[in-house]
């Protein structure tokens, strides 16, 4: 009798590790979605004009770039914690011009991919060295193309929404991503949010994945809030 439940308590704990294992394959497999690129995206709209545009800088220590990717933590039960990484290390610049037929042209971003932070430095240099690979990619950058959606007129301090298109390069590979932006102008200084979603598999880059237990899903949102001064 002793032999007959001590196999059944070992069957007990087979199936309860069967199923557990089969539990993290099918979350694996339904959290890391795949996608199709998008490609390099090319120039439209009329040409940039080569005079009477205002010229801005962003400004880094006003600046945080980030980005959000949702994790599935099963073994901590935690299916909807999200992974926020945050830096200021971000440089660039854009044209614009306000009033009749306003317009935002030139826009050139960098962001140093190495100064990402969440609130766990273990996932941090993890990500860094085994990812995003930033000892060979240290940056990200965005170029502009065009835009769309922006108003017939622009009055200074008016919040505006509109699109922002152009190549995003990233761990080495370039594709088209829309930026969604709001922002506005106040004298010499333009603040504003621009975010995009992209997806990791675009850039050569599996989701973090630890063994079925921490899976990240494919799809990242990135969101930049900003503020540019004349100059």
């Amino acid at each position: 009798m002793k032999r007959y439940r001590w196999m059944i308590g070992i069957g007990i704990v087979l199936v309860i590790i069967v199923a557990g294992v089969s539990y993290m394959v099918y979350s694996a497999g339904t959290v890391d979605s795949p996608h199709t690129p998008t490609g390099v995206a090319t120039a439209c709209g009329t040409a940039i004009p080569s005079t009477g545009l205002r010229t801005f800088q962003i400004v880094p220590d006003q600046t945080t770039a980030s980005y959000g990717v949702h994790e599935n933590l099963i073994l901590r039960n935690l299916p909807s914690n999200n992974a926020i990484g945050t830096t200021h290390a971000v440089q660039g610049s854009f044209h614009l011009r306000t009033g009749a037929s306003p317009l935002v042209a030139g826009m050139q971003i960098t962001v140093d991919l190495s100064t990402l932070q969440t609130n766990e430095p273990q996932r941090d240099h993890f990500v860094r060295q085994n990812y995003l690979e930033t000892d060979t990619y240290p940056n990200a950058t965005f170029t502009s193309t065009c835009v769309q959606g922006l108003p017939a007129n622009y009055s200074e301090g008016q919040v505006v929404r509109f699109q922002i298109i152009g190549n995003l390069t990233l761990h080495g590979k370039t594709n088209k991503e829309v930026f969604d932006l709001q922002g506005k102008v106040a004298g010499k200084t333009v603040t504003g949010t621009a975010t995009a979603t992209v997806y990791m598999t675009d850039f050569g880059i599996q989701p973090p994945n630890l063994a079925n237990i921490a899976i990240a899903e494919n799809k990242v949102v990135i969101t930049m809030i900003f503020t540019a001064k004349e100059g």
